[in-house]
């Protein structure tokens, strides 16, 4: 997982590296690369001599900032909302840069048993048995995951 997030980040300097032209780069990020670029931006930082400025939030709340004219240099969300972004002419298509993939997972509570989710039916067992779920409401796994418990039949 360390070598794919650093090669995320090797992608996200190089498009910084690419559009900025100011010493000054501002940043509107998803949280989802957070613990990758907070690690290696004071490498960057130090070799390029630029000061960069990062704000991190849900990918939702950030497109809203972008729509209503938050003024950025570079923004790192999710395809579709920078798709979106670009048809309103609030990003150029030409920037557009895929730096990760992820997919979603779960955790389980420290000491607790683990699971069995290895199929769909087994799955399903485990939520409707969990004592609790704890999921984020925004960002990127939101969607998927609420359309997931819906397809499950677990909506209620």
């Amino acid at each position: 997982m360390k070598t794919i997030a650093r090669l995320a980040l090797a992608c996200f300097i190089l498009v910084i590296a690419r559009t900025a032209v100011a010493a000054e780069i501002k940043v509107l990020s998803s949280n989802g690369i957070k613990a990758v670029v907070e690690e290696l931006l004071p490498q960057f930082e130090r070799q390029t001599k630029h000061k960069v400025t990062i704000r991190f939030e849900p990918s939702a709340v950030l497109k809203t900032k972008i729509e209503a004219g938050e003024p950025f240099d570079l923004t790192v969300l999710t395809p579709p909302l920078i798709d979106q972004l670009i048809t309103l002419g609030k990003v150029d298509a030409g920037s557009r840069t895929v730096l990760a993939r992820s997919g979603l997972g779960i955790s389980i509570r420290a000491g607790a048993a683990k699971p069995d989710i290895g199929t769909v039916d087994a799955f399903k067992r485990a939520l409707v048995a969990a004592r609790s779920i704890t999921y984020a409401s925004q960002g990127a796994s939101a969607a998927p995951l609420e359309a997931l418990v819906e397809k499950l039949g677990l909506t209620a």
